[in-house]
C-alpha cells in the first residue's frame, strides 16, 4: 500500500517537513482566512482546507484533517481539483491505519486519470499550482522551491496569469528574506517589483499584488505610491483578512494608528475570533498611547488589554501575543499576573528554541525594568544566548548584557568572559 501511496501528487509526498515551519501559525492563519473569506478567488478555498489538513496531520490532529478534507471534497467543482485532495485523504486515512478507505481513495484517483490516455494540461496544471503555492506557504526555506516551481511553468505558458502572480510573489518573499539595509536590492533593479508589475498587467483585480508593491514602495521611501497600492487593494478586498492586516500593519508603520484601528475594527466584525486581528488592535492602542505622550492612559491601556486577552484566549499556542500581554499587565503594575504569564509560557511543551530566546530575553527584560532584578536578568539573558544565533533575539541578548556591563564596570556577573566564550566556538 505505500508504494501505491507514494506514487501520488499531494501534500505527503512534495516533502513538506514539519520542522522547518511554524504549525501553530499556519494552522491559526489559515481557519482564520478560511473562516472570512467568501467569494474566493479559483479554487483558494479548497487547496486552503487541504492545506490546512496537512497541517492537522502534522499536528497530529487526523480527525481535524479528515473534516478539513471532507470541506475541501465539498468545495470542488470538478474531478481535477480534487486529485490532491483524494491523494491527501488516502494518505490520512492510511496514518490512521485504515488502508480499506485509503485504497479507496486510491482506485479512486486511479480511474480519475484512467479516464486519459496521458494527462491533460488543466490536471497537470492543476497539481503543480497547488504544489508550488504550498512551497510558498509552508515556509521561506521553500521559497526557492516555490519559486523554481513557477519559473518551470512559465516556460510552457509565459502568459498565463497564475504563474506570473506566483513567480512574482516567490520573488518578493525571496527578496523579503534580506534584512540588511544595505544588502536590499533598489526599487528600479528589483526582480520582484517588475515582475509584481507584469503580474498586475495579467491579474489586475489581485488585491496582494498591490499589497506587495505598496510594501515594496515603502521599503524604498516612496511612501505617496505605497499609500495608493495600499488604498486600492482595502478597496479590492475589504473582506480579505490578509489584505486587511497588511494594511493596517502598513498604517501603523506610517504612525496613522486612527487609520489602522478603523480598519482592523471593521474586520473584526466579519472575523471577530480572529487572534491576529485582536493582536494587531491591542499594538495599535499601545503604539497610539506613546504617539500621545500617555503611555499610562487607563482607557487606552484597558483597550489595549482587553484585546490582548481576546486574543490571547483565542490562540493559546501562539507565544508572542501571549509574552506581549504579560508585558502589558506589567505596564499597569499587576506584576503578579506578569509572572505567572510568563510562568505559563515557559511550561508550554510545544515551545520552539526561538520562542524559547524570546521568552528569556523578554522576561530578562520584565525583571530588568519593572522589578529591578539585575542578577535574574542577566541570568535570563545568558540563556537566551546559550541557544545560539537563531533570531534576532540573540544579539538583543547579547546587547542587553552589553548595556549592563557599561553600567558595571566591575563585571560582577562575568559577562565579557561569557561573551567572549562565542567567539571561540
Amino acid at each position: 500500500m505505500l508504494e501505491e501511496l507514494k506514487k501520488l501528487d499531494c501534500h505527503f509526498t512534495w516533502d513538506l517537513q514539519k520542522e522547518d515551519a511554524d504549525l501553530n501559525l499556519l494552522e491559526i492563519k489559515f481557519t482564520e482566512s478560511l473562516s472570512v473569506q467568501s467569494t474566493d478567488r479559483g479554487n483558494f478555498r479548497q487547496r486552503g482546507l487541504n492545506f490546512l489538513a496537512y497541517i492537522k496531520h502534522l499536528k497530529g490532529l487526523n480527525d481535524k484533517a479528515l473534516e478539513c478534507l471532507e470541506r475541501a471534497k465539498e468545495a470542488c467543482n470538478d474531478h481535477f481539483p480534487c486529485v490532491v485532495t483524494y491523494g491527501n485523504f488516502a494518505w490520512v486515512h492510511h496514518h490512521m491505519a485504515n488502508d480499506v478507505i485509503a485504497k479507496v481513495y486510491v482506485e479512486k484517483l486511479a480511474e480519475i486519470l484512467g479516464a486519459f490516455p496521458t494527462p491533460p494540461a488543466k490536471l497537470l496544471n492543476e497539481v503543480q499550482s497547488e504544489k508550488a503555492w504550498s512551497f510558498l506557504r509552508f515556509s521561506k526555506k521553500y521559497y526557492c522551491r516555490a519559486k523554481e516551481s513557477f519559473q518551470k511553468a512559465l516556460q510552457n505558458e509565459p502568459e498565463d496569469r497564475e504563474w506570473n502572480t506566483g513567480y512574482a510573489f516567490s520573488l518578493f518573499h525571496l527578496e523579503g528574506l534580506e534584512v540588511r539595509e544595505d544588502k536590499r536590492v533598489p526599487f528600479e533593479q528589483s526582480s520582484a517589483v517588475i515582475e509584481l508589475k507584469r503580474a498586475l498587467t495579467l491579474d489586475p483585480d489581485n488585491a496582494m499584488i498591490h499589497v506587495y508593491l505598496g510594501l515594496k514602495c515603502h521599503k524604498n521611501r516612496r511612501n505617496a505610491e505605497a499609500w495608493g497600492h495600499m488604498r486600492k487593494a482595502l478597496c479590492m478586498a475589504p473582506n480579505d483578512l490578509s489584505v486587511n492586516l497588511h494594511v493596517a500593519k502598513f498604517m501603523k508603520k506610517e504612525q496613522c494608528y486612527d487609520m489602522a484601528l478603523e480598519v482592523l475594527h471593521k474586520i473584526l466584525e466579519k472575523a471577530p475570533d480572529s487572534s491576529r486581528v485582536h493582536h494587531e488592535i491591542a499594538n495599535n492602542y499601545r503604539w497610539k498611547a506613546w504617539q500621545l505622550g500617555d503611555i499610562h492612559n487607563p482607557e487606552i491601556l484597558s483597550l489595549c488589554i482587553h484585546h490582548s486577552e481576546k486574543g490571547a484566549r483565542l490562540n493559546p499556542s501562539f507565544i508572542y501575543p501571549q509574552i506581549e500581554l504579560a508585558l502589558r499587565y506589567a505596564e499597569i503594575k499587576d506584576y503578579a499576573k506578569a509572572k505567572q504569564k510568563f510562568k505559563e509560557l515557559f511550561e508550554l511543551t510545544n515551545l520552539q528554541p526561538a520562542d524559547l530566546q524570546a521568552w528569556h530575553r523578554l522576561y530578562g527584560d520584565f525583571n530588568l525594568y519593572r522589578l529591578g532584578s539585575e542578577a535574574t536578568a542577566v541570568n535570563h539573558y545568558k540563556e537566551g544566548m546559550v541557544l545560539q544565533n537563531i533570531s534576532t533575539e540573540w544579539r538583543m541578548c547579547r546587547n542587553r548584557l552589553y548595556k549592563i556591563l557599561r553600567n558595571n564596570r566591575k563585571d560582577v556577573y562575568q559577562i565579557q568572559e561569557f561573551i567572549n566564550s562565542f567567539a571561540k566556538k
